[in-house]
């Protein structure tokens, strides 16, 4: 079973500033999704990062580069979201997103104004669980 981890840090516009020292907030949804959140209010930006915790490192020979290659298949869409919707939907919200696969994770994540995460959210929900996988985008 691949876990998966949400770590959200949401920067929220404001007079007071976060400290080093500030607390993360932590729980488990009951699905077994870790959701993090790290509030500064110095800047209303919110960084919003999807990590899944299967990389190079869980392939077997033979199979390799199969966490990398399904990082880029995240964005060919789902039903709802067309082929690369996702970063145009993004990009029109004045945000950036990209993703990146280690040894260790392949994550995902956006940078966008605090008032739009719920975009980013739906988004992010609607991929996980309705994505695309085109066997003509596969051969």
């Amino acid at each position: 079973m691949i876990r998966v981890a949400v770590i959200l840090l949401v920067l929220l516009g404001g007079a007071a500033g976060a400290s080093a020292a500030e607390t993360v907030q932590a729980t488990t949804l009951p699905n077994g999704l870790r959701v993090l959140l790290l509030e500064d209010h110095r800047s209303p930006i919110a960084t919003f990062q999807v990590w899944y915790r299967v990389g190079s490192r869980n392939e077997h020979r033979g199979a390799t580069g199969l966490a990398h290659f399904l990082e880029h298949m995240m964005f060919k869409g789902t039903p709802s979201h067309g082929p690369r919707q996702f970063a145009r939907l993004i990009e029109q919200n004045g945000g950036r997103d990209n993703a990146f696969t280690t040894q260790d994770v392949t994550s995902y994540y956006v940078d966008i104004a605090a008032d739009r995460l719920d975009l980013v959210i739906e988004l992010e929900a609607d991929r996980m669980r309705n994505l695309l996988l085109d066997s003509q985008e596969i051969n």
